[in-house]
């Protein structure tokens, strides 16, 4: 007998686009065998395996997989990161969009085997924690939906229409997410070091609605938020204050309201000084880099939409998106 986990959320929400029957919830030691149960039984229809991040994705389970086969990666998608906003965002909507096809997953593994390849076994797990928060600075260009690109908004706003791009770990491959889609690649890489990560959100003091990270080691545990690095990086000031800052207050006018969660302190100097080789060896993106990823997206916005109404409804279009 299969050891599939008990689905949870709503069923008839998150997945809605598929026969309950052919929805398969594991976990990433089992993956291997939960898929090819699924392949043995294999009949055309449309079917959801369900993981709890990428670690047990191999090339070799991604080569596998069939066109009809879809790919849910939860990560940081949790009832938890819910409760923390106040309203809390549609986790079923979400999860959704969390949803990949093997051409996608492809994508998604090659980009993180390339940040990975530069990281060293010998180093302890805040050196491993510090160089992805610097990756992700130097690499993923900060913007909201609503944002203006020649005249027009980048997306339409609000969690259940913007594209995928901004929510998921498709804002690793494509190059452009906000807090939410920084945070869930954070939290997704992190993970895969075996460093506890949490997505975190609440209200954020100057602009309302916000989404970032903690990191736990050695039972404390510390604030990351990826994008204002990045967002000082694009204006040519490459700071490191992002990382494991010592308090809510210095971290004015950035300041979280953390009640439920005690941060601790890294020390600034040991953060400057491996950032200073952290810089030798992560690639940093141009400004026609930047250019060339807002273009991309605005050119292939409209073929993720597409794919966002198969994933929810595949007949709500007349023809494969699969890729």
């Amino acid at each position: 007998m299969l050891d599939i986990l008990k689905k949870d959320f709503d069923e008839n929400e998150t997945y809605k686009a598929y026969n309950i029957n052919n929805v398969y919830k594991c976990n990433n030691d089992n993956l291997a065998k939960v898929l090819n149960y699924v392949l043995q039984n294999n009949n055309g229809e449309r079917i959801l395996i369900q993981i709890p991040n990428t670690k047990g994705l191999t090339d070799e389970i991604i080569d596998l997989l069939t066109d009809n086969i879809d790919v849910r990666i939860i990560g940081g998608l949790t009832q938890e990161y819910s409760k923390t906003h106040n309203k809390g965002p549609n986790m079923d909507n979400l999860r959704e969009k969390a949803t990949y096809s093997k051409y996608e997953l492809k994508q998604i593994m090659s980009k993180i085997k390339e940040i990975e390849s530069k990281i060293d076994n010998g180093w302890n797990d805040f050196e491993k924690a510090l160089y992805l928060c610097q990756y992700i600075k130097y690499n993923i260009v900060y913007r909201k939906p609503g944002d203006i690109e020649g005249n027009m908004p980048l997306d339409t706003g609000g969690n259940t229409y913007r594209t995928r791009t901004w929510d998921t770990l498709l804002g690793l491959v494509n190059g452009l997410s906000t807090c939410s889609g920084f945070s869930h690649i954070y939290q997704e890489l992190c993970e895969r070091q075996n460093i506890k990560c949490v997505k975190t959100g609440g209200k954020y003091v100057i602009h309302g609605s916000h989404a970032w990270n903690y990191i736990i080691i050695d039972n404390k545990n510390y604030l990351v938020d990826t994008i204002w690095d990045a967002i000082e990086f694009e204006k040519g000031n490459d700071v490191n204050k992002s990382f494991g800052v010592r308090n809510v207050n210095d971290y004015e006018p950035r300041a979280y309201k953390e009640i439920h969660n005690k941060l601790d302190y890294i020390n600034q100097d040991w953060i400057e000084d491996r950032c200073s080789y952290f810089k030798t060896i992560i690639p940093k993106l141009t400004e026609d880099n930047r250019k060339y990823i807002i273009s991309h997206f605005l050119e292939t916005k409209e073929q993720d939409k597409e794919r966002m109404n198969y994933l929810i409804d595949p007949y709500s279009i007349k023809y494969n998106v699969l890729m």
